[in-house]
């Protein structure tokens, strides 16, 4: 099982480079906010879809990903996470968002690609 989540996880850039992405609505809202306290909230969309990663526009900068033992994949960024199944197509394209609290005073922005495919959605990510 390790060494499958590891090939897929080498393979996913290869396969993405190799198509052209358009985006489009997959069901999931287009802005989350979270309050200063931070905290953890589920998004869904209409689709089961197969990746998605945390996006800093601003500066160019992405987050992380990696596949734990029990097969979720977590992509980490900044002061977000996102969570998800490896094996996606039971969760009904649920994707757990966890913001750490915001003791800047200031409003923060991160966008969330959710890939379906060569089709991908922007969320834009809030945090008063």
């Amino acid at each position: 099982m390790k060494k499958f989540s590891f090939i897929f996880a080498m393979l996913m850039p290869l396969l993405f480079a190799s198509c052209e992405f358009e985006e489009t609505d997959l069901g999931f809202p287009d802005t989350v906010t979270f309050s200063a306290d931070g905290g953890e909230m589920v998004i869904s969309g209409d689709v089961t879809f197969n990746h998605a990663g945390i996006h800093n526009y601003k500066t160019g900068d992405n987050g992380s990903s990696w596949v734990t033992d029990a097969g979720t994949i977590m992509n980490e960024f900044e002061w977000l996470k996102i969570e998800y199944s490896e094996y996606n197509h039971g969760n009904n394209g649920e994707l757990k968002i966890f913001a750490k609290p915001n003791s800047t005073g200031k409003t923060r922005y991160l966008h969330i690609a959710i890939y379906d495919g060569p089709d991908y959605q922007n969320v834009k990510v809030k945090q008063k």
